[in-house]
């Protein structure tokens, strides 16, 4: 086996076009899970950590590297936004709001100024230099916490009128914006709540009679064409509504196979675009403007989305990911490759019936975890569970028991998580 020093790249083709995401390197493994993220440019930004404790982290450099700037009990931040480059917000279920002056390296805690409190910040939308408004919680009771003047003043609105579950926010200006939820009432279901007057009064623009479903995330490509996640308590599947007339209206788009915890979306441009399921395997990737979906072989766990412009998106899950829209390989002249220690190869044969052997590299002692899923994410079984030196390994997979189709493969380690994609066909 050749001595490899490769960046753990994921591939993909549609039509013509090649994209790549990959695993960055730079943060931490996560005490808990990275959840929102936030750029004001391709290469500065901040993630959240939700875990034990509550960390910020900042990056200048593309994902690289990063610098931890906070680390508190929050009770699980969940979100995070920037006006600009030196006024952000960071919030958590817990009903912590934080805010920094000066890009981060300062963090103060502001929701002790805010009365009533909130009850939970689990998203936020900026709107120019001082505007700001925070939505929750996901759980109830809910409310939306706001500021026009960078955090001088706050007003906190109570949505329970019209919602007891909350997270997705999503201002278009001062005035005019979209709130995620689960109605109150009791038939309705999921709901797309719409402001024209900064959230004093709203209306209801989608609802889906399904009782167990919400509105999770919204992202919206222009003014007028503008997407988000639904998300179901109950089995099942999710679904992405759409609107291409700045949401007024909107459209259900059913996905089979995603399970039920759709959780963030982002779209690189009118057709291309990804959701993740946060308790699941990989993103889902639509370049037909959200018509098809197809289960990508990219992490787990993904709980954020974000697109930097139109060649650049992160997202964080169980760790943090970067998409550039060429490809990026060792073979790439033109491109600074991050080395990763351990190596997964392609598992051999493939196609294979119905055995195939995954080998992979190991460089320095690690614990080591195989999992098998299948093509929508869903955990089959452990190939393999214990602790192993340096060198080079190879676990043979009986899919006897499987129907044919395709099966992603997991490597965990310590330095990182591997992924491959294998065919079954009997």
């Amino acid at each position: 086996m050749k001595t490899l020093l490769m960046i753990l790249s994921f591939v993909l083709c549609a039509g013509t076009n090649s994209q790549t995401w990959q695993i960055m390197p730079g943060l931490p493994e996560a005490q808990g899970r990275y959840e929102d993220l936030w750029f004001i440019n391709e290469n500065t930004g901040w993630v959240v950590q939700c875990g034990s404790p509550d960390k910020i982290f900042k990056t200048t450099n593309g994902g690289l590297n990063f610098t931890e700037q906070l680390s508190v009990n929050a009770g699980c931040l969940r979100s995070v936004a920037f006006n600009n480059a030196n006024l952000g917000w960071a919030g958590s279920l817990g009903g912590h709001l934080y805010r920094t002056t000066n890009g981060g390296t300062n963090w103060m805690r502001v929701d002790t100024t805010i009365f009533p409190p909130p009850v939970g910040v689990c998203d936020i939308s900026v709107v120019g230099d001082l505007t700001m408004y925070g939505s929750g919680k996901y759980s109830g009771p809910t409310n939306i916490i706001k500021t026009t003047d960078g955090g001088i003043t706050y007003e906190n609105i109570d949505m329970g009128a019209y919602s007891n579950y909350q997270v997705g926010i999503k201002f278009m200006n001062e005035n005019t914006g979209f709130v995620g939820c689960r109605s109150n009432i009791v038939t309705e279901g999921s709901v797309m709540l719409y402001t024209t007057d900064g959230g004093n009064s709203w209306s209801k623009r989608y609802k889906s009679f399904i009782q167990s479903e919400h509105v999770w995330n919204i992202y919206f490509v222009n003014s007028l064409l503008g997407y988000a996640t639904v998300e179901r308590f109950a089995a099942g599947n999710g679904a992405v509504i759409k609107s291409t007339d700045g949401g007024l209206n909107w459209v259900r788009i059913n996905i089979p196979g995603s399970g039920n915890d759709l959780d963030p979306i982002g779209f690189i441009n009118a057709n291309t675009g990804w959701i993740a399921n946060h308790s699941g395997f990989g993103l889902r990737q639509t370049t037909d403007g959200g018509q098809t979906w197809s289960l990508i072989n990219v992490g787990s766990s993904i709980h954020g989305i974000f697109i930097a412009s139109d060649s650049i998106a992160y997202a964080s899950g169980n760790e943090f990911y970067k998409y550039t829209g060429a490809v990026v390989g060792i073979s790439d002249p033109g491109v600074n490759t991050i080395p990763f220690v351990n190596t997964l190869e392609q598992n051999y044969p493939n196609p294979f019936n119905p055995v195939t052997n995954i080998s992979y590299k190991l460089i320095q002692s690690t614990n080591v975890v195989l999992d098998i899923y299948n093509a929508n994410g869903e955990f089959a079984e452990v190939l393999l569970q214990t602790r192993q030196g340096p060198g080079s390994f190879s676990v043979a997979w009986d899919a006897s028991g499987y129907p044919s189709g395709v099966y992603f493969y997991s490597l965990r380690t310590d330095q990182g998580n591997y992924y491959g994609k294998a065919v079954l066909v009997k």
